[in-house]
């Protein structure tokens, strides 16, 4: 993330803590906004375009999402009056501002951290799930009806949105990216950073505990945990916070130990 980016979205995410009134329907409508500006490449273009005066730029907003609440249009705006290091990083900025706006409309007994940690797992441990999910062969409708029926009962309406919303255009990014993406956009929200564990058997809660310690104190930020189980490690652990991969796994010792013998 370039320094632009980072400071654009740095003020845009003010702009949405400023609203009075952050509901799920101004969460849905910033994911749709990001739809429809990754699907436009002449809107994408005119909004990311930092040669244009801002004012333009906030009237584009203001013209094509006309119809939505003054809350949402008022991070568009924001986001519309910034400047990005590419359009890319722009589209991810309105899907990130609105995964964040439809966690903080969820109610204090919810946990979408924990919905989609449990949606990944599935994901995860069924690979018929992952291909179906992740097939660009299959249909986005037929995808979506997939994930509502999957998560009916089990799941609160805005972790049903954020899945919603980035499986209906990916932009690329597998399901487990994509799934972490919004994890780590919810933590962010709330002053944390996920650490992504996979181990070949679960960890005990006092093991969970001091490696979150050792991993707050390393970065020196709050560190939740996300245990994945996959014995394909054999043992060890592979740690994931953000883009950094440390990986301490057996198998990779293994795969290491293979590459020295063939060279």
């Amino acid at each position: 993330m370039g320094s632009a980016t980072r400071e654009s979205l740095s003020a845009a995410a003010a702009a949405l803590t400023e609203q009075r009134t952050i509901d799920l329907a101004t969460g849905e409508q910033l994911l749709a906004a990001a739809l429809v500006v990754d699907g436009s490449a002449p809107l994408r273009s005119a909004l990311a375009d930092e040669s244009a005066p801002v004012a333009n730029r906030r009237s584009i907003v203001q013209a094509v999402f006309s119809a939505y609440a003054p809350a949402a249009r008022a991070v568009l705006e924001a986001i519309a009056s910034g400047r990005w290091s590419s359009e890319d990083d722009l589209v991810a900025a309105i899907e990130r501002l609105g995964i964040r706006a439809v966690a903080l409309s969820a109610p204090e007994s919810v946990s979408i951290t924990d919905e989609l940690f449990a949606f990944s797992a599935a994901v995860t441990w069924n690979p018929d799930l992952e291909l179906a999910l992740g097939s660009r062969l299959g249909l986005t409708d037929n995808k979506v009806a997939l994930v509502a029926n999957l998560l009916k009962g089990k799941a609160s309406q805005q972790t049903l949105t954020i899945l919603t919303a980035l499986i209906a255009r990916p932009r690329g990014r597998r399901i487990a990216e994509l799934v972490r993406f919004a994890v780590n956009t919810v933590a962010e929200a709330s002053g944390q950073t996920i650490a992504t564990i996979t181990v070949a058997a679960p960890l005990t809660d006092a093991q969970k505990t001091r490696l979150g310690q050792a991993l707050s104190a390393r970065y020196e930020t709050t560190i939740r945990i996300n245990e994945l189980v996959d014995p394909s490690v054999l043992g060890g652990m592979r740690v994931q916070i953000g883009d950094e991969v440390i990986d301490g796994s057996i198998a990779a010792r293994i795969t290491d130990l293979k590459l020295q013998l063939a060279s």
